[in-house]
């Protein structure tokens, strides 16, 4: 057999069982899920702790069809909001990049294999020996495979490490749809009060000219005087800048939901209006809302995973003091000539205790532990932060309430009092300022029912996401349907 022939089958034979090693290795340590098992399955769609989870590869927003002359409801709104806000995607990649993190973490687990080669010119130089040798060439070629076998811990601290940074970044994911959720709800509140204050401006311009009508029609009659006249079309003037104002409101909040969404502000698309009676629920005592927020919110659990992480960097930092136990094997050829020949191989096990660092390794578990007793600090103050805006929500959810049945009343009070002003006017029992100032009165209760209505909503929405609840799991799972037919 030639020298090449015997070469190929020392390197066959020796990566063959490289690779075994490797794979048995491998099969034995790492943990059996796939990175992308490891984070939400889009960037739309929330994280859920222990579920199996289909992987998908990362990728921008879901094209959609035009929504020009679209219907859309909440539930849509929001859907769209999570396949297409670039805040979802950034996210749901902080999470990509932190699973790749544990994937590197694992890494420490399974050995690690080499090939060398080189080709040397020396000259050796000998004292006992007048006689010069001369230069001569040497050529290598080899594979090595080394392994960890004892770090004291430091591998399994970092994996912990890794995997704590990973659900940190994970319920950050599923902060962030619930911000955009909110967001969403907000505007879309904000884009139906708005299309309301539409009406009442279009109702207010309606009745203006209707007394305006009637004033003209008395001042030709000689029952009432020019300046009647000359009030009511002041009044109807600022009746139509109202209307006006209205309109350029709807179109601002309108841009303002479509941003929300992730769509350009001049999409065009309308909006339905709610029930009746929408999403009937009990109010659950306050405090076990709070227990509630403890549980659910996505940021309380990032922040528990981060102070798993601080604990995981102490471990690492106290496994510096303990000796690492390593296992070497190598084979490789060594020869004068181009296609080496001569076969050396050796197995090993080698010790590395650390002595004396400059107290590096204490100053190390002394900032750990510091960082961590700082981050659990962190997480008591998120916590209290989390029952007082529980707390503030449910108040304001408690008055929006009040303030509607209030509101109510000071319309239908309004009304009232515009008709029989209307009467006593044509009967001319009342006077022209009386007529608009009831006139007035009626457009700023109906103004003041809108803004109670909008204050409700905004409320329920906001209580909502302090206790950790929104419309994302529902919007979550109809896009989960739809990429699982």
């Amino acid at each position: 057999m030639s020298k090449m022939s015997r070469f190929h089958v020392h390197c066959i034979s020796f990566l063959t069982i490289s690779m075994g090693l490797g794979l048995f290795s491998g099969c034995a340590l790492a943990p059996s899920r796939r990175l992308p098992r490891e984070v939400p399955f889009t960037h739309a769609t929330a994280f859920m702790p222990r579920a199996p989870l289909a992987g998908q590869t990362a990728g921008g927003g879901k094209e959609i069809p035009s929504l020009d002359g679209r219907m859309l409801d909440l539930a849509q709104c929001i859907k769209i909001a999570l396949t297409q806000n670039p805040e979802t995607r950034a996210s749901w990649q902080r999470s990509y990049s932190a699973a790749a993190g544990v994937g590197e973490a694992r890494s420490a687990y399974l050995p690690s294999t080499d090939f060398t080669a080189g080709a040397n010119r020396s000259d050796p130089v000998v004292f006992d020996r007048p006689q010069a040798t001369g230069p001569a060439d040497t050529f290598t070629a080899g594979f090595g495979v080394r392994y960890l076998l004892f770090d004291g811990g430091a591998r399994a601290a970092g994996l912990e490490g890794a995997a704590a940074e990973l659900l940190n970044a994970n319920f950050q994911h599923n902060a962030t749809l619930q911000d955009v959720a909110l967001k969403v709800e907000e505007a879309y509140y904000r884009l139906l009060a708005a299309r309301e204050l539409e009406r009442v401006a279009q109702q207010t311009v309606r009745q203006t000219q209707t007394h305006m009508d009637v004033a003209r029609a008395r001042y030709a009659n000689g029952l009432v005087a020019r300046s009647d006249v000359l009030k009511v079309e002041t009044e109807k003037a600022d009746a139509d800048l109202l209307l006006v104002r209205a309109h350029s409101q709807v179109r601002i909040v309108r841009g303002q939901l479509a941003n929300a969404m992730g769509l350009k502000p001049s999409q065009s698309f309308e909006v339905a209006e709610l029930p009746k009676n929408p999403r009937q629920r009990e109010l659950a005592d306050i405090r076990k809302l709070m227990a509630k927020a403890a549980v659910r919110r996505p940021e309380l659990q990032a922040a528990l995973a981060r102070v798993e992480s601080k604990a995981a960097k102490v471990n690492a930092a106290k496994a510096r003091y303990w000796p690492k136990l390593t296992f070497n094997a190598d084979y490789g050829l060594r020869d004068r000539s181009f296609v080496p020949d001569r076969g050396e191989w050796s197995l090993g096990v080698g010790l590395a205790f650390p002595f004396f660092d400059g107290f590096n390794r204490e100053y190390s578990i002394h900032r750990a532990k510091a960082d961590l007793a700082g981050t659990a600090a962190a997480y008591d103050k998120l916590l209290q932060g989390v029952e007082l805006e529980v707390w503030t929500a449910y108040a304001q959810l408690i008055e929006a309430g009040k303030a509607i049945e209030a509101a109510r009343a000071l319309v239908a009070s309004a009304e009232e009092s515009v008709r029989v002003t209307e009467g006593e006017y044509k009967n001319g029992t009342a006077s022209i300022i009386e007529l608009t100032d009831t006139q007035t009165a009626r457009t700023s209760a109906n103004v003041r029912l809108v803004q109670a209505r909008l204050d409700w909503y905004t409320a329920v929405a906001r209580l909502e996401r302090a206790v950790g609840r929104t419309f994302v799991q529902a919007a979550a799972d109809t896009i989960n349907g739809e990429n699982n037919p």
